[in-house]
């Protein structure tokens, strides 16, 4: 049961890590379809199991975690060319990761309420959550709308000029999907 715990931590904060690999500097796309894709399929299957609301949260939190711990290192390196902010290291490192995990939190946790079966409904169900917690993100406390999943089609001017016609969170919700 324990190795379980483990192998399932190890996965999806894999999974978190492996989707900031679409963000710029690196831009690769495609990423996102296999790591979203394989965390839809892993908390779809875990729907099945009699798991708490609680556990739900914490799978969407160590995806986050592990997205933002990897897109959002340069925070930490831009601290270390003041001596005087080198305290604010541990926070930019830990705490704002942490914090903006609770977001993914959020996804998975409303998408645990629900439990439906069917895999398509599922599907729509965890995209649409998903858009619209990035949207709050991207709004509350003065907002953070850094790291969106939009930002990895930003090599791809063609589909970039779609975002004037529905706007950047609608176009999020098509990317995630």
């Amino acid at each position: 049961m324990k190795k379980k715990v483990i192998l399932d931590t190890l996965i999806l904060l894999s999974l978190g890590a492996l989707s900031s690999l679409s963000l710029p500097p690196i831009n690769l796309f495609l990423i996102n379809f296999f790591s979203f894709s394989f965390f839809f399929i892993f908390l779809h299957n875990k729907l099945n199991n009699k798991l708490s609301k609680k556990t739900f949260f914490y799978y969407g939190w160590l995806f986050g975690y592990g997205y933002f711990l990897t897109s959002l290192y340069w925070i930490t390196i831009s601290l270390t060319f003041d001596k005087n902010l080198q305290y604010l290291i541990p926070i930019s490192l830990i705490i704002i990761p942490a914090f903006l995990a609770l977001f993914y939190g959020l996804i998975t946790y409303f998408f645990s309420l629900f439990k439906i079966k069917s895999l398509i409904s599922s599907f729509f169900l965890f995209s649409l959550l998903f858009g619209l917690v990035e949207f709050l993100r991207g709004n509350i406390l003065t907002g953070f709308p850094w790291n969106l999943t939009i930002y990895s089609m930003s090599n791809s001017v063609n589909f970039l000029s779609f975002i004037s016609v529905i706007g950047t969170y609608s176009f999020n919700l098509i990317i995630i999907s």
